[in-house]
């Protein structure tokens, strides 16, 4: 029995409506909404089977990013999928199964250390050495920049929640934004502090958590344009076009390895859509 058409709608982040239950991955440059096909949409960008699966591939193995080969959109990913219910949504969790391990193929071949400047590694250039280091965020983006590094500075990390099994120590303590206020309350930090913002916050509680710090001596800023308009950072502050930028995200040499992956998506992305799958209640009732 044939599979049950793959169809997606892709764009910029809330820059228009989608179909009510739409499964909806969101990252900070973009959404990708798995639709059904009784979803009613207006939209003529649905794309469907090679065109949808091949759009997935490319962006999670990091061809659709600024810097072309990162891996922290993969990370995002995985988290997307884990965090789906498997009751509801289980025909997304395998389809995402077979995406990452296509990706890992890709990569294998072709992309090895293509995207080794890494967010995390391009911010770190900027940091005061010395200076305590203060990430607002608990997402992939924010772990990945404390692991690479955290080592060389005390950490304050902030966020909305705290993730399971988050663990506060002396060197590494862990806030919530509604706990700023009180917190400068009882001590304002006087010491040098490097801010990173590595996760969407709004303008209110990133005032609360600037205000901790007496001596903000380096900021980085990790969010899209839309979101630094929406809650700026204090200048001078390194944006993520700043970063990009120096990074000189082209492919320049590595044209013909970008090339051959862009070809292999294309053999993937045929053999997906040629699949046989067994779905006896259809991708709607999955995705209802």
């Amino acid at each position: 029995m044939a599979a049950v058409e793959l169809r997606l709608i892709h764009q910029s982040p809330q820059s228009g409506p989608l179909p009510a239950g739409a499964i909806l991955w969101r990252t900070c440059l973009r959404e990708v909404a798995f639709v059904g096909s009784t979803h009613a949409t207006s939209s003529p960008a649905v794309l469907k089977d090679v065109e949808a699966y091949t759009l997935l591939l490319e962006i999670v193995a990091g061809l659709r990013s600024p810097l072309i080969g990162e891996t922290e959109v993969q990370a995002q990913f995985k988290a997307f999928l884990a965090a789906l219910d498997p009751d509801r949504h289980g025909h997304v969790q395998r389809l995402g199964q077979r995406v990452l391990a296509d990706v890992k193929t890709i990569r294998a071949r072709h992309l090895q250390g293509l995207g080794a400047h890494s967010y995390a590694s391009l911010a770190a250039a900027h940091l005061v050495a010395g200076s305590r280091l203060v990430v607002l965020g608990t997402g992939a983006m924010a772990s990945t920049l404390i692991e690479t590094i955290g080592a060389s500075h005390p950490i304050h990390q902030w966020g909305r929640r705290l993730e399971p099994g988050a663990v506060s120590g002396e060197r590494h303590r862990l806030f919530l934004y509604e706990d700023a206020q009180a917190f400068r309350a009882s001590q304002i930090e006087t010491g040098p502090v490097s801010i990173v913002v590595a996760a969407p916050v709004a303008a209110s509680p990133l005032a609360d958590v600037l205000a901790v710090y007496d001596r903000i001596v380096a900021a980085v800023d990790l969010r899209p344009s839309d979101a630094r308009a929406q809650a700026p950072l204090p200048d001078p502050v390194v944006t993520l076009d700043d970063l990009f930028r120096k990074a000189g995200s082209t492919p320049g040499a590595h044209t013909n390895r970008i090339a051959a992956a862009h070809t292999q998506i294309r053999e993937l992305a045929g053999a997906f859509a040629s699949r046989q799958e067994l779905r006896p209640f259809g991708w709607d009732d999955l995705c209802a």
